[in-house]
């Protein structure tokens, strides 16, 4: 018997727990749709969903955001030679994920995405496009936590 999961909605705002005692916000940006991962095998429905770097120390709510401000987030991301950490890229945080919200995340509202993005979604994987990440996970909105640490001077190990 497979277990039953909510599915994500176009507009959904989804409160992440990218760290303990650490809430960020992400929004799904269309509806799901399904791909051809190989000749005959589809997939779930999928959909894009936007990392923003808003991160707070209390369970935010819809009422805690100035949703005219919601945008993706850049993440700058780092390759490692010996010891040294070099910048390679700022990746924008928009990905392809499944509806299925196997996490259980908090959904704190909807809303419309024409203010948060408004430009083509395509379910094409490319290295400077968007990337199929399956299931959102536990710790998902990862990147905004790192960013919060980045510009409070913590390392992260």
């Amino acid at each position: 018997m497979s277990k039953k999961y909510s599915l994500f909605c176009k507009g959904d705002v989804i409160r992440t727990n990218p760290e303990k005692g650490f809430y960020g916000i992400a929004v799904v940006l269309d509806d799901g749709e399904k791909m051809e991962l190989s000749k005959g095998c589809w997939s779930y429905p999928m959909c894009h969903i936007a990392i923003t770097p808003l991160l707070f120390q209390f369970e935010v709510t819809l009422d805690d955001i100035d949703i005219n401000t919601l945008k993706p987030m850049t993440f700058l991301t780092y390759f490692k030679q010996g010891e040294k950490k070099i910048p390679w890229r700022n990746k924008l945080c928009i990905d392809i994920y499944t509806t299925r919200n196997k996490s259980n995340l908090p959904v704190i509202g909807n809303i419309g995405t024409t203010s948060i993005w408004d430009n083509p979604l395509p379910f094409i994987v490319s290295e400077n496009g968007f990337h199929l990440c399956g299931d959102v996970g536990d710790f998902f909105g990862r990147e905004a936590y790192i960013n919060w640490c980045r510009e409070k001077g913590i390392e992260l190990g």
